[in-house]
């Protein structure tokens, strides 16, 4: 009868997993008895309109559709396959695709495992592990866009119980094996969470997550490869996706991702937040480089002026987000156990949302000066031929602040309305610092 007990509740988690990935449970559903198969079809559309005002630079305001797209799952027995696709924009985009096993429920512990292998989210991050259309805001923090891994090919290990939660993978530096020569990189991310409160009604967890990544990817030049690390945001807004805030580091080679959360959820109001921080190391062949230089006009007398002209150091970049929301009516605001998340809204619903954010990108060296005519930073504060290059990193460092309200008619159709503040420090944009938005979705999804 236990072991009855036990195999019920497996199909219950199984039949539950099958709608982690869509934003409500699947309303579409094909079931073959015979075979214990399970089908799901759903669908999302994310239509998108902007006005921006800005110092300086220009942001093009209009509409856009954000997202259209097609979403499948099969579930058979504690296996279960999901996969959705998006073609908004006029073109194919891949998006999640993987295929999970869970093992039947730990029976001292009520626990229960999983192995996820395929395309999906990286487990480092809250926000980042948060569907869009789930969200309590238009975009995602833009920290998180900067600074937290997304998708990634690999395959990864998840535990959790009432109190726990933990889950970690191994991951490919790139999807689709595409790199010039060599061989690709190595990621290793994982998230853990403690719940001392978890029940129906509200849940309380705090959480760290980390992620490493060795990149080898990398371009060849003079017999050198250059691996290169992009990181950037848009203006928490996906009309203009102009990443205001960027930072370009050449030869990256060792990529640190530490991080903390905390979430609170109780029917009727919810607050979380997110700290992240990323130390980036460098790596080079300064020889084979001083070498291919010999005898041009760049020529160096000996290796190490040639270091000293061309100096190569670390990176360290950190954000945060703060973002909280209360229901004025509808359906209870619930917690996701089995991914440690915040659901999106449910029902006839209508709640307003606030959210502070900070991304910094800026990694300066002080007394440097910069040169807008060069975009190019200068030790000693004048322009100078020697050395050629200097440590600063420009990239940007944007406060955000966002309120916003959201109805829903449905558990299908959804609307949001909000105003987002940004205050920008980038030398590059010297002349920009205020950016405000006005922008508004309406979502459709099932």
């Amino acid at each position: 009868m236990k072991r009855h007990i036990i195999l019920c509740a497996a199909a219950a988690f199984a039949l539950s997993v099958a709608a982690q990935d869509f934003d409500t449970n699947p309303t579409v559903k094909i079931d073959n008895k015979e075979e214990d198969l399970h089908f799901t079809v759903g669908a999302r559309m994310m239509m998108d309109a902007a006005w921006y005002h800005t110092d300086f630079t220009p942001m093009k305001s209009g509409a856009k559709l954000t997202d259209a797209r097609i979403r499948t799952s099969m579930a058979y027995k504690n296996w279960y396959f999901y996969a959705d696709f998006d073609f908004s924009g006029g073109k194919f985009n891949q998006k999640n695709i993987f295929l999970q096993y869970s093992f039947d429920p730990d029976e001292a512990y009520g626990g229960i495992h999983s192995i996820k292998a395929g395309y999906f989210n990286d487990p480092a991050g809250m926000a980042r592990n948060t569907s869009l259309g789930s969200l309590h805001f238009i975009n995602r923090a833009a920290p998180t866009v900067a600074l937290c891994p997304g998708r990634e090919l690999g395959i990864a290990y998840k535990y959790y119980n009432t109190p726990f939660y933990s889950n970690i993978g191994v991951f490919a530096e790139n999807l689709y094996n595409n790199q010039p020569s060599g061989y690709q990189g190595v990621a290793v991310g994982g998230r853990w969470l403690y719940r001392p409160i978890n029940d129906e009604t509200q849940a309380f967890h705090i959480g760290a997550n980390f992620h490493y990544e060795n990149l080898n990817v990398g371009k060849t030049e003079n017999n050198v490869k250059m691996t290169e690390l992009v990181l950037g945001t848009p203006m928490e807004t996906l009309v203009d996706d102009t990443q205001f805030v960027e930072a370009i580091l050449p030869y990256a080679r060792n990529v640190y991702n530490i991080g903390a959360e905390v979430l609170y959820v109780s029917p009727k109001f919810f607050a979380r937040a997110e700290y992240m921080w990323k130390h980036v190391t460098k790596k080079r062949d300064d020889q084979t480089l001083f070498e291919a230089n010999l005898g041009s006009i760049d020529s160096w007398a000996t290796l190490e002026s040639w270091q000293n002209g061309n100096p190569l150091g670390s990176n360290s970049f950190n954000g945060a987000y703060i973002e909280a929301g209360y229901k004025i009516f509808g359906p209870d605001y619930k917690y996701n156990s089995a991914e440690g998340l915040l659901g999106g809204l449910s029902g006839r619903s209508l709640e307003i949302v606030a959210r502070y954010s900070y991304t910094g990108l800026n990694d300066k060296v002080d007394g440097e000066y910069y040169s807008a005519g060069r975009d190019q930073y200068y030790p000693n504060g004048v322009i100078a031929d020697y050395p050629a290059t200097s440590l600063s990193i420009g990239g940007g460092n944007l406060h955000s602040v966002t309120v916003g309200a959201n109805f829903s008619f449905n558990k299908f159709v959804q609307v949001m309305l909000e105003y987002n503040y940004n205050h920008l420090d980038r030398d590059k944009y010297m002349e920009d610092s205020n950016f405000n938005c006005i922008q508004g979705r309406l979502m459709f999804s099932f």
